[in-house]
């Protein structure tokens, strides 16, 4: 970007750039209207001292303005051959409902296998899928999404992918919030509802209320003379188990659920992460199984390897595919979730997957979404970055007119002094960089972080990616003065000893709710008292 394109984009005499340049470290090397600014941090401190966003998007110039493709950016999944040519195909499951009404303890359950104990503080942090051999000749397939309310995006995602929801609810609890939410996703997916009714082995156990609490929110049970196929159960002693697969593949049957298997590959990615090579080699964790990797749902073709799949602007040639467990295997067909290795970039959790007849047409058609994207926020940008700039000069204007009231004479500010009038809001403000495991989380911790909208300290989130710390994350977080919160990530040694040297924070966690009360905590010391 330029200097006069810097000044076009906030709207702004192209001098007052170069005042800013004056007091910026390296600034004043660009010293005419058409030289490239080729320092991504100087652009960014201009932009700040002028009262504008912190993070700028690249501009969408040379390959990423040429016509590329023609009418290819906007997929649409192909319409299904006719009914003589679908199989049958396995149900997909997602069990949802309140936090530790016992989900996690059903799926333990149903694949037999203790999961529970994996997860931070007993609470399921990202989307697994599994298969579950029911017969000789039918597997479930289920969907875990977590029960907290941060994570009501990746619930949301899961009733988009899932033909039965089974919502488990607490028979010594009843209905409670993320039930209420779990019922109304599901409503609006038009997906039939399987009630498993929990923990009736507790003492304090009430079925009866439990049917009632769900009746008045429209789920009148068959118990109670309803249409909804409820099973009382107990997943920590293994209760009813039985009776509750038999209810799933009976509202499946009654689907009729079928699929092509022969057409290309379609699907949803319901996952997606970086993994570390580490030293240990275990069923779960080998050197192979690295690197960018997505879950997928296979919802049309056989997924196989060397097949290419665009996600979004996501671009993978399949060098490996692995199960639930972490085994490598050949093939995926329908309704099977696998792990899929090969990804140049990591693709969105929900976005939409389709096989490419060419790698090149992929990256064409990727790169140019890409731009598409661009180009639109860029607009948005703009317009964000004038309406601050208007902001900011009406507050420097009014404190410029009390002042001259009062007999106050500015003092000119030393060349290297990097701002000018430094408000309230800039001191108390609380900035943050976020690093998480896995991009479900990720989406769920930034929404709720964009909820917050306390004016008496700002909370600003100046960056958020899945991935371990690195160099330019401690790079950015020094120049914003701002602290790192990594999730569920790795820190090595000598990124901490950088950021130690650096004088840069970096706060670990593997609980979402202690993060955010980290966060909470740090705000409320910054609000001044009144």
């Amino acid at each position: 970007m330029t200097v006069k394109a810097l000044a076009q984009a906030m709207n702004i005499n192209v001098d007052h750039v170069y005042d800013c340049l004056i007091h910026i470290k390296n600034g004043d090397q660009y010293s005419s209207d058409n030289q490239e600014i080729d320092d991504f941090n100087v652009i960014v401190e201009v932009v700040h001292l002028c009262g504008g966003k912190h993070r700028l998007i690249p501009s969408p110039f040379a390959n990423e303005k040429k016509k590329l493709v023609a009418n290819v950016t906007k997929f649409v999944r192909t319409p299904m051959p006719p009914k003589e040519k679908l199989k049958p195909r396995p149900p997909v499951v997602t069990i949802m409902g309140h936090v530790d009404h016992g989900k996690t303890s059903l799926l333990d359950a149903l694949r037999n296998s203790n999961i529970v104990s994996s997860e931070f503080g007993g609470i399921t942090q990202h989307i697994g899928a599994f298969i579950v051999p029911v017969s000789k000749s039918m597997v479930v397939t289920f969907i875990d999404t977590p029960g907290h309310l941060a994570f009501a995006e990746m619930r949301a995602r899961g009733a988009q992918v899932t033909d039965i929801v089974v919502l488990v609810v607490a028979a010594d609890d009843g209905v409670m919030p993320q039930t209420l939410e779990s019922i109304a996703h599901a409503n609006r997916a038009k997906v039939p509802i399987v009630v498993a009714i929990n923990k009736i082995d507790k003492a304090d156990a009430n079925i009866k209320r439990t049917e009632t609490m769900l009746a008045e929110r429209g789920l009148q049970l068959e118990s109670i003379g309803g249409d909804i196929v409820g099973v009382s159960i107990s997943a920590l002693k293994n209760i009813n188990i039985d009776k509750l697969l038999e209810s799933i593949l009976t509202v499946a049957e009654l689907q009729q659920l079928r699929g092509d298997p022969n057409g290309p590959v379609e699907g949803t990615i319901l996952e997606s992460k970086h993994e570390e090579p580490t030293s240990e080699n275990t069923e779960f964790n080998n050197n192979q199984r690295k690197g960018n990797l997505a879950t997928i749902l296979v919802q049309r073709g056989v997924l196989k390897k060397g097949t290419i799949l665009l996600a979004g602007q996501s671009v993978a040639r399949v060098r490996a595919l692995y199960n639930e467990r972490g085994i490598q295997i050949e093939r995926a067909t329908l309704s099977m979730p696998v792990q899929v290795t090969g990804w140049k970039t990591l693709p969105a959790a929900g976005e939409e997957v389709f096989e490419i007849e060419s790698e090149n047409l992929a990256n064409r058609i990727a790169a140019q979404r890409k731009a598409d994207e661009i180009a639109q926020k860029m607009e948005i940008d703009v317009v964000a970055v004038t309406q601050k700039h208007e902001e900011h000069l009406q507050k420097y204007r009014a404190e410029l007119q009390r002042r001259r009231q009062l007999g106050i004479v500015f003092r000119k500010r030393d060349k290297g002094s990097g701002q000018h009038i430094e408000d309230k809001e800039e001191k108390l403000k609380y900035s943050i960089l976020i690093k998480t495991d896995v991009f479900g989380t990720l989406e769920a911790l930034t929404k709720i972080i964009n909820m917050y909208n306390d004016t008496r300290c700002p909370l600003d989130l100046i960056d958020a990616s899945v991935g371990s710390v690195n160099d330019d994350d401690i790079e950015t977080a020094q120049l914003f003065n701002a602290t790192i919160y990594a999730f569920n990530t790795s820190i090595n040694q000598t990124i901490a000893l950088e950021a130690s040297r650096k004088h840069v924070p970096i706060r670990t966690f593997n609980v979402i709710y202690h993060m955010l009360n980290d966060i909470k905590e740090e705000l409320t010391k910054r609000i001044p008292s009144t």
